[in-house]
């Protein structure tokens, strides 16, 4: 199982997240991505890139994400992070072998 580790507290924004998330799963790779840099910070674009990697057996951490902050939506921010979060628990509900593990350090 590949494990993938994000810090939110290493982020100024969600799209510090979007960045280093398409870094890390090497999405320039993937030629239906080909000039969706980032993932253009697009939800829709994430989750449509999941589906790629549903076979995978991935493991996403995601370290200082606050599920009753974000959830909250009290900045854009939150909001921008309570759809990813959305996103990601859903890909691992529909595609069990792949697990998403919230740390809070």
């Amino acid at each position: 199982m590949n494990e993938y580790i994000f810090n939110k507290n290493n982020y100024k924004s969600y799209k510090d997240f979007y960045e280093e998330f398409y870094k890390s799963f090497n999405i320039q790779e993937y030629g239906d991505f080909d000039g969706c840099e980032n993932l253009r910070y697009s939800a829709d674009l994430l989750d449509e890139f999941m589906f790629y990697i549903s076979r995978d057996n991935v493991k996403i951490v995601l370290i200082g994400c606050d599920l009753d902050v974000i959830k909250q939506q009290k900045t854009y921010d939150n909001y921008e992070w309570n759809i990813i979060v959305r996103v990601l628990s859903r890909f691992v509900e529909e595609y069990p072998n792949n697990t998403l593990e919230f740390r809070n350090e």
